[in-house]
């Protein structure tokens, strides 16, 4: 047996006949083949100017009559009847247009039947046509408004958000690669942020103060084609919020306060002490924490904090005797409820402010001192006789009370 696969598959048999003589009986088969190409076709255009588009043919039309039919989506599945064949010639024409966003890739199944019996003569052929991209889609944002928030005092290059967008056209190319950038900020000034270009990531550039700004407003854009003149670009609002820190020292209003009461009362508002802060209103940042330095080792007075003013109210808790002093001298200091910030809190310095609170004398019946005291009498007491003395104080000059009924 002599297999020769060359030009196909042609097989010689050595065989004696009746009269034992040797002959070669040769059986050969042609080789079946596809013989197909097909071309690319571009989305958004009418690509019927290069049709036939592909062309498929097997080669034992050469011996049987054939009939050429084809199977996929955008033929007998939606989209309908994009492509059409010739069932005599075998060439696939498009009829329509075509986009790539829906269906990237066609996979055309090619069939080669008996025109007669139906009997498929081949293999079912898997021919793909390849959609060509153009860019007919822009950036599209994750967000219309993307909201970040950043400390104030912090470094630079601090990660403030990432600004996410896609492109609907072909991935790893040049249409669907974006570019981002920072368009505009308000309020305008030295450029505060910087935008890496490829991620998306919005870092800080420069040092914010939320005493002098809040809060900034970015329109940022992203362009196709890496941001070329030609490519397509969106835009988008980015809010970033500047977080308050305790950056700032709190002080008062006033360099001293004064005040008076009289002597032997308490008071629960003698003074209201106006605290400031540039830090944000109603925070710990902001609120004030009134102590004392001096001048109330007796623990006469207290300070609390009305949290809706910042003013520490000086009160009175325990009397106050005008002829013991007649003039209180308090030394006080503030700082936060919130401890400073580490970029400022080397920077405090722990200093007073004078209170003078003037005692006011009033009059004063006497007193008996002690309030209470106890005799003995002997039996048998003549009358008028002298129990004992018991004398009364005069509160004003601390002597010995006259007239005193």
């Amino acid at each position: 047996v002599l297999l020769d696969f060359t030009i196909g598959f042609h097989v010689e048999v050595k065989e004696w006949d009746e009269n034992g003589m040797v002959r070669w009986k040769t059986f050969r088969r042609q080789k079946r083949e596809w013989i197909k190409f097909a071309a690319a076709c571009r989305e958004g255009e009418d690509n019927s100017k290069r049709n036939p588009i592909a062309r498929i043919r097997s080669d034992c039309e050469e011996n049987n009559p054939i009939t050429y039919s084809i199977s996929g989506v955008g033929i007998d599945s939606a989209p309908f009847g994009i492509f059409v064949v010739n069932p005599r010639t075998g060439e696939i024409n498009i009829t329509s247009i075509v986009d790539r966003e829906l269906t990237p890739v066609f996979v055309i199944r090619c069939f080669a039947k008996h025109s007669l019996t139906g009997i498929d003569m081949e293999q079912p052929l898997e021919l793909r046509v390849r959609v060509l991209d153009i860019n007919d889609n822009p950036p599209v944002f994750a967000q219309t408004v993307f909201t970040g928030s950043v400390e104030e005092s912090s470094m630079d290059n601090t990660l403030v958000m990432k600004i996410i967008a896609t492109d609907a056209d072909e991935p790893n190319h040049l249409n669907s690669k974006i570019a981002f950038k920072i368009e505009s900020q308000e309020p305008s000034g030295a450029p505060m942020f910087i935008m890496n270009k490829y991620t998306g990531e919005l870092h800080l550039a420069n040092y914010l103060d939320r005493e002098q700004h809040s809060s900034y407003t970015l329109v940022v854009k992203a362009s196709d084609r890496d941001g070329a003149a030609d490519g397509i670009s969106s835009l988008c609002s980015c809010n970033v919020k500047v977080l308050d820190v305790n950056d700032n020292f709190p002080t008062l209003a006033q360099s001293s306060f004064s005040a008076s009461i009289s002597e032997n009362s308490l008071s629960s508002e003698l003074l209201r002490i106006q605290a400031l802060d540039a830090d944000e209103e109603f925070s710990d940042n902001w609120l004030a924490e009134f102590y004392f330095l001096s001048g109330n080792e007796d623990n006469c007075f207290e300070i609390v904090t009305d949290r809706a003013t910042n003013q520490g109210i000086l009160r009175v808790i325990k009397e106050l005797n005008y002829e013991h002093l007649q003039t209180r001298s308090l030394l006080i200091g503030v700082r936060n409820v919130a401890a400073f910030h580490h970029s400022v809190a080397h920077e405090y310095q722990m200093s007073g402010t004078p209170i003078t609170i003037e005692v006011k004398n009033v009059i004063e019946p006497p007193r008996f001192h002690p309030s209470s005291i106890v005799f003995s009498v002997p039996a048998n007491t003549r009358a008028n006789y002298i129990v004992g003395t018991y004398t009364a104080t005069d509160e004003d000059t601390g002597t010995i009370a006259s007239n005193v009924v």
